[in-house]
């Protein structure tokens, strides 16, 4: 008797250890599925941002008039330029983020270039999402600024 009840127990041990180990590579794979998803979204997204500011340098004027304008192209211009760089060697999603970040602060400039030659806005990028999606309280529309953004300034440069 002594020694069925040990066959029992050991076999109980063995089918857990079995389903256990099971879980555990069912749950990496799916680990690793979802972070291989995750980049190549990250890519994606980044390449599509990045596209659209280089399209929109591409018909933006070479010299605006206004010292303003010309200086937040100044900034677009350099935006595309850190964008371009940290795409050709980006290799983990954060990297890819940034340069999605880079892409839609330089789009940012471009407004502002727009909205001082008195031109109509260009794309605006996602709102950010820390934002209700509700209009700003005071009627102003948040996205607008026209002071410099950057990763050296300390504004947010959504």
């Amino acid at each position: 008797m002594q020694d069925a009840i040990q066959v029992t127990i050991a076999s109980f041990v063995a089918v857990v250890g079995i389903i256990l180990v099971f879980a555990a590579v069912l749950g990496l794979r799916a680990y690793i599925e979802t972070r291989r998803r995750r980049k190549a979204r990250a890519k994606a997204d980044a390449e599509a941002w990045t596209r659209l500011l280089t399209n929109q340098l591409a018909i933006a004027p070479p010299r605006p008039t206004d010292d303003e304008a010309a200086a937040a192209l100044e900034r677009a211009r350099k935006l595309y330029r850190s964008a371009g760089e940290i795409m050709k060697t980006a290799k983990k999603t954060k990297q890819f983020d940034r340069a999605r970040t880079y892409s839609l602060a330089g789009l940012h400039n471009l407004n502002i270039m727009r909205r001082r030659l008195g031109k109509a806005p260009g794309p605006q990028g996602p709102v950010p999402f820390n934002t209700t999606g509700n209009p700003s309280p005071t009627g102003r529309d948040d996205q607008q600024r026209d002071v410099p953004t950057g990763p050296s300034t300390g504004v947010y440069f959504y």
